[in-house]
C-alpha cells in the first residue's frame, strides 16, 4: 500500500474509537457529527480489511486487528503533536480533554472527591472518568489507551510503565468513637478479644494478623467477613466491633467524627501507592500537567 494514498485523518478516528469504545463519545471528542464518524469508520475498515469494531450491549468491542493498533496508533499522533507539532501547550484553563483514571474501590473513595476537585478548580472544562477495572485487566486498558493514569497499589503490573510514588500506606484498627478501648493503647490481647470486621482483599492483612496472633498463643473468637471496606461505617457505629483498614481510608470515615483510629499492636507492612502511565503519554503534555496536579494534590499525604 502507498502511504501516499493513505488519508492519515483517519488515524485520530481510530485512536478515539479504541479509547471510548462509544461512536457517540468518539464523534464528541473529534467534533464529527455521527455520519462522518461513521463514512471514516467505514473507510477504515475498507483501508485496513477489516471489521475492528463489533457492536455489544456494552459498547464497541475492538476486533484483534484493531487491539494491536491502538498503541502504534496512539504513539504516532503523540509523536506527530509533542515532537513534529513542537510540543503544542495545554492550556487547563481553556482546555476540553478528557482523562480516564482507574483506581480501586477504596483508591477511588479516599482519592477521587479530591483530584475532581482539584482538577475543576484549575482546569473547569476538563472531564474526568473514573474506571475501576480488576487489575488483570488494568495494563491492557493502559496500553489502549482506555485508561491515561492509573494511581494505587499494582506491584504485579509490567515494569515497561512509568510510575511515580505517592504516598505510603499503613494499616490502623478504627473502632466507634465511645468504644471501651478508643482513648487507650491496644495491646494483642485486647485486640483478639474484641470482635472483628474483617476485609480480606489482596494485601494479605488479615494473614498477617493471624500469624502474629498465633505466635502469642491468641486466636480471634468473634468476627464478621464483609466483602468491601466501604460497608464498614453503618456496621462499626454503635458497636464493639474493630475493624483493621488503611489509614488514610480510617482518616475519610473519621470525618463523620463517629469513629477513634488505633495503632495496631503488630508490625505491618506498608504499601506504596503510585500512580502509573504508558510511555506513550510520557511527553504528551496534558498528561504531564495532570501528573503534576496528582502530586501536588497528595504530597501532604507522603510519608518520610
Amino acid at each position: 500500500m502507498d502511504i501516499r494514498s493513505v488519508d492519515l485523518n483517519l488515524l485520530p478516528v481510530l485512536d478515539a474509537l479504541l479509547r471510548h469504545r462509544s461512536a457517540t463519545l468518539a464523534a464528541r471528542e473529534l467534533d464529527l457529527s455521527q455520519s462522518a464518524l461513521s463514512s471514516a469508520l467505514a473507510r477504515l475498515r475498507g483501508l485496513l480489511g477489516d471489521e475492528l469494531f463489533v457492536r455489544t450491549g456494552r459498547g464497541l468491542r475492538p476486533t484483534p486487528r484493531a487491539s494491536e493498533l491502538a498503541e502504534p496508533v496512539a504513539e504516532i499522533l503523540i509523536q506527530v503533536r509533542d515532537r513534529i507539532l513542537q510540543g503544542e501547550p495545554f492550556d487547563p484553563t481553556t482546555s476540553s480533554r478528557v482523562f480516564s483514571l482507574a483506581h480501586t474501590d477504596v483508591g477511588a473513595y479516599v482519592l477521587w472527591p479530591r483530584i475532581v476537585r482539584a482538577v475543576r478548580q484549575a482546569a473547569p472544562g476538563v472531564q474526568l472518568r473514573l474506571q475501576v477495572l480488576d487489575k488483570s485487566l488494568l495494563a491492557a486498558a493502559l496500553a489502549e489507551g482506555l485508561v491515561d493514569l492509573a494511581l494505587g497499589s499494582f506491584p504485579d503490573l509490567p515494569q515497561s510503565l512509568f510510575q511515580k510514588r505517592l504516598f505510603d500506606r499503613r494499616y490502623v484498627a478504627l473502632v466507634d468513637r465511645h468504644h471501651r478501648l478508643a482513648a487507650g493503647t491496644l495491646t494483642p490481647p485486647q485486640f483478639a478479644q474484641t470482635p472483628q470486621i474483617v476485609v480480606r482483599g489482596g494485601s494479605g492483612i488479615q494473614d498477617l494478623i493471624v500469624q502474629f496472633l498465633q505466635q502469642h498463643q491468641l486466636k480471634r473468637q468473634d468476627v464478621i467477613e464483609l466483602p468491601s471496606y466501604l460497608m464498614i461505617p453503618p456496621m462499626l457505629a454503635g458497636s464493639e466491633f474493630l475493624a483493621v483498614m488503611p489509614g488514610q481510608l480510617a482518616d475519610v470515615f473519621m470525618a463523620q467524627d463517629a469513629f477513634a483510629k488505633l495503632e495496631l499492636p503488630m508490625a505491618t507492612p506498608v504499601s506504596t501507592i503510585r500512580m502509573y502511565w504508558h510511555r506513550r503519554l510520557q511527553l504528551d503534555a496534558g498528561s504531564q500537567w495532570l501528573r503534576a496536579k496528582v502530586v501536588e494534590l497528595l504530597a501532604q499525604d507522603r510519608s518520610d
